[in-house]
């Protein structure tokens, strides 16, 4: 693992990058999208694979990975945003200029299957990236508590002191204790996708975030299982759990809750572990520092980047 540096943070007027790295989106979420940034005072240069689809990617992987390496490559470009997710990350890894990626950190932001490359440019180039929401999911319309969280991370500088809990969340402890560590993880589907290739995520010295969305419950179970399987949850410090949503059981199937799953699955391992952090595929939610060293003291439920 290399050493982890900041990207340079943005600045009003500067040209940032629009890319769908995943699943492909209609015209009208495109121009959303540079709205969005522009409400931001940012410049979007749109790449092709925003109005490319190819099944239900954005295009084949070779345009997606070029559209991803010539973003970083290109020096007017400080900022990347990623349009949406769904489906397709994972097919570009190998198709990715890393030593191109890692002499040219910059702003990158999105979440959900996006997860896979917050993994490869922490860990094989070396810079923090943004867990953030998408600029398809229109900013104009996002509620304020996500808006500054965003636009602290992306204009200003690294932030010390507690991460707020917007009102009406119930943030818990699911097992006391504090911890420090990188910050690593992001959509749980995606990191039980890599586990056994060259990508799998590093949990060494880390806090492990996991959220996901509309999942059957037994699904979470059977992929928290595997992490718990390939030594996950026993190599890393502690355990940030984010949003849940819309992860209900199989229609008239007799299931265990979710809370019952985290402790039955995540619990045994005996980690510092806060739970219902509002950061996911919900709303508000916080922007988080992908790489940068993160506490969570889960007996305050107080959480903090160092």
């Amino acid at each position: 693992m290399k050493k982890i540096i900041w990207p340079t943070r943005l600045q009003a007027g500067d040209c940032v990058a629009l890319i769908a790295p995943a699943s492909c989106s209609e015209e009208e979420k495109v121009k959303i999208a540079a709205e969005s940034l522009r409400c931001l005072g940012l410049f979007p240069k749109i790449y092709p694979s925003c109005f490319c689809s190819h099944g239900y990617f954005a295009g084949n992987d070779e345009r997606r990975a070029a559209d991803l390496n010539a973003a970083f490559a290109d020096r007017e470009v400080k900022g990347i945003f990623c349009l949406r997710g769904g489906y397709g990350t994972t097919r570009l890894l190998h198709r990715l200029d890393y030593e191109t990626i890692a002499g040219n950190p910059k702003v990158f932001c999105g979440y959900s299957d996006i997860t896979a490359l917050h993994a490869v440019f922490n860990q094989l180039c070396g810079f923090v990236t943004f867990h953030a929401p998408m600029p398809g999911r229109d900013y104009t319309t996002m509620d304020e508590f996500s808006m500054c969280s965003l636009r602290d991370w992306l204009f200003g500088e690294p932030r010390e002191g507690a991460l707020q809990i917007p009102h009406g969340t119930s943030v818990t402890s699911l097992y006391d204790g504090s911890a420090c560590g990188r910050l690593v993880g992001g959509n749980l589907s995606l990191l039980v996708a890599t586990l056994g290739s060259p990508y799998e995520i590093d949990m060494h010295d880390a806090i492990l975030f996991i959220e996901e969305t509309d999942e059957e419950l037994y699904k979470v179970d059977r992929m928290l299982t595997a992490l718990a399987l390939a030594g996950k949850f026993a190599q890393c410090n502690g355990i940030l759990l984010g949003s849940f949503s819309g992860c209900e059981p199989a229609a008239a199937s007799p299931s265990l809750t979710l809370h019952e799953i985290f402790c039955e699955v995540v619990l045994p391992f005996r980690k510092p572990t806060v739970s219902n952090f509002p950061c996911g595929h919900s709303y508000p939610q916080h922007t988080l520092a992908m790489g940068a060293t993160i506490m969570i003291d889960a007996d305050n439920l107080h959480i903090q980047f160092l």
